[in-house]
């Protein structure tokens, strides 16, 4: 991409308002009328658009934003919060038809979280979304599209979206996982080849692939098409990456205190783009996504934690 790009990253898919609570032990909740006390409940932003772009704006990059919010006050706090971190919002769908999609975040004592979602307006989100602002696409070097598992309509359109990206872009392609990732081998075969990054979590690989071991679910996404560097994110145990001649087995970074998860795959996720973008090659740029990943568990949020690149070892 040339010097004229106006963006890093385009990020495009899901986009959710989150009330996240915590601490919940969801085996003791109160009884029917009753009350118990959290410690904290914040409302903020979740989903691949709002973690993955606005990680890469507090990382010190150019991102916009193609999404769906619905005509109403959880809508309209979406697009106040990407504007407040730079993140341009000119593909932000106004859906008057739906509400905007909301989750519902309870994160244990221990950090882990348990989700209640409602899909609203993201129902409607469709390939075409993206073609139409095919122009801001234009203008940045990646896109960053998520999730497979959580987009089912738009899924079938992943093989003709991404072709068209390729012949009318130059952008790069990365694709992220969520909720349960199904896809066939003919529909994987339509689509992967396209991706020039796949990053899926381990759980979610697995499903996908049905294989268990990282090395497994690689040789099988490999035969399923997948020409770029395939990452398979591994949580507290690091990552394991493969660029086709290659594989790495990426450290965890240390963590003393977890405070809440949230966000930390699309926190890997921002990471590894923004390595990326500064030269680094593929296991240096997962090794700093881990780093920025293990930061984002440290405050409650997927964003709250994320500084400034040059600020990571």
């Amino acid at each position: 991409m040339n010097n004229q790009s106006h963006f890093d990253v385009v990020v495009a898919g899901l986009a959710v308002a989150d009330v996240i609570g915590r601490p919940i032990d969801l085996k003791s909740f109160p009884r029917p009328g009753g009350l118990k006390f959290l410690d904290s409940v914040t409302l903020t932003t979740g989903g691949n658009v709002s973690n993955v772009g606005i990680d890469l704006a507090r990382l010190g990059f150019r991102t916009a934003a193609i999404t769906r919010v619905g005509n109403d006050s959880l809508g309209r706090f979406i697009t106040q919060h990407y504007r407040a971190h730079g993140v341009d919002t000119e593909g932000v769908i106004v859906d008057a038809n739906a509400q905007t999609s909301a989750t519902m975040v309870c994160v244990g004592p221990d950090g882990e979280r348990s989700f209640l979602h409602t899909r609203g307006c993201m129902a409607n989100f469709r390939a075409q979304d993206v073609l139409d602002h095919l122009p801001l696409v234009k203008k940045a070097k990646v896109l960053a599209f998520g999730y497979l598992g959580l987009l089912p309509e738009t899924e079938k359109e992943f093989g003709p979206l991404f072709q068209a990206v390729k012949e009318k872009t130059s952008v790069k392609i990365l694709l992220d996982t969520g909720g349960h990732p199904r896809a066939s081998l003919r529909a994987m075969k339509s689509f992967l080849p396209l991706v020039d990054y796949f990053l899926p979590s381990y759980e979610e690989a697995a499903e996908l692939t049905g294989k268990t071991g990282p090395e497994e679910i690689v040789r099988f996404l490999r035969k399923a098409g997948a020409a770029g560097i395939i990452g398979i994110k591994l949580g507290n145990k690091g990552a394991y990456l493969a660029d086709g001649t290659t594989t790495w087995s990426i450290k965890p970074a240390r963590v003393k205190n977890v405070v809440d998860a949230t966000g930390a795959g699309d926190a890997f996720v921002a990471g590894f783009l923004a390595a990326t973008l500064r030269g680094f090659n593929a296991a240096e740029a997962a090794q700093k996504a881990a780093t920025i990943a293990a930061s984002c568990v440290t405050a409650v949020g997927a964003s709250t934690a994320i500084k400034a690149f040059e600020r990571y070892p």
